[in-house]
């Protein structure tokens, strides 16, 4: 019965054998193309959660004077959410980043609705993330129970491995890379928000944290689907107005 039992087991794994050594040559190739296709599909997401990871370490060597608050989903007024990168308060002003993670030639003004960026010979449009930014300011503006907001800055952080090909200085945002973020935090060193209002502005930010992942997540969902039903309509819009104006100068002449 042992021999029996035996016998059995070697004849299944003979078989086993016979089909990984057959099947593993033909498989492998796929299975490396398949993981290649799904990491370039997947590439700017885990990129931009590396970056954020980054920055977040990088934010962490402020000091215990400052506040870190990272990836809120605050109300935007419409019935939405718009998502900041990251908040820091401080005695000293609160700073709201918006973090760009982004290579090559960056191209923009601060009227601009449009940035460029340029990777050799291709082009990217990337909406003025000043004007994406000043949004944020004033979603988060709606959720601190203060009056005054003359110390509240706004910081765009981009990947050292962008280059910077701007004409003209901003006057109401600091476009900078990561290196220089907390040198450009720390440059505001004069007291101006008591520790009062610097606690009410805490509470309310610490409201805006979602400490259950899957809640985040639903969140999260809900944000880039409003986000991609917003660009539809938009592009709909447009084309409306294109077929328009054809139809009047069709008219006209």
């Amino acid at each position: 019965m042992l021999k029996m039992k035996k016998r059995h087991l070697i004849a299944v794994g003979s078989i086993v054998l016979f089909v990984l050594l057959t099947w593993i040559p033909i498989l492998l190739p796929i299975l490396i193309i398949a993981a290649m296709i799904l990491v370039k599909v997947k590439y700017p997401t885990i990129k931009g959660a590396v970056g954020e990871w980054k920055v977040n370490k990088l934010l962490s060597n402020l000091g215990s004077n400052y506040s870190i608050y990272h990836d809120l989903y605050v109300p935007n007024g419409a019935g939405g959410t718009t998502q900041v990168d990251h908040v820091v308060t401080s005695p000293f002003g609160i700073f709201v980043i918006e973090t760009k993670h982004y290579e090559g030639w960056i191209f923009g003004d601060e009227k601009q609705r449009y940035w460029t960026q340029v990777i050799y010979k291709r082009k990217e449009k990337l909406f003025n993330p000043i004007w994406q930014n000043y949004g944020h300011i004033q979603a988060i503006k709606n959720q601190i129970p203060i009056e005054n907001f003359e110390f509240i800055y706004s910081i765009i952080a981009f990947s050292k491995q962008s280059t910077f090909k701007f004409k003209n200085e901003f006057k109401s945002a600091r476009v900078i890379q990561f290196p220089q973020l907390l040198e450009v935090i720390q440059e505001k060193n004069l007291h101006r928000i008591s520790s009062i209002e610097l606690q009410k502005i805490n509470r309310g930010l610490e409201k805006l944290l979602i400490k259950d992942e899957k809640e985040k997540k639903q969140v999260k969902k809900q944000h880039v689907q409003a986000i991609k039903k917003n660009r539809k309509e938009k592009v709909e819009t447009e084309k409306k107005n294109i077929i328009k104006i054809s139809v009047q100068n069709v008219v006209e002449n």
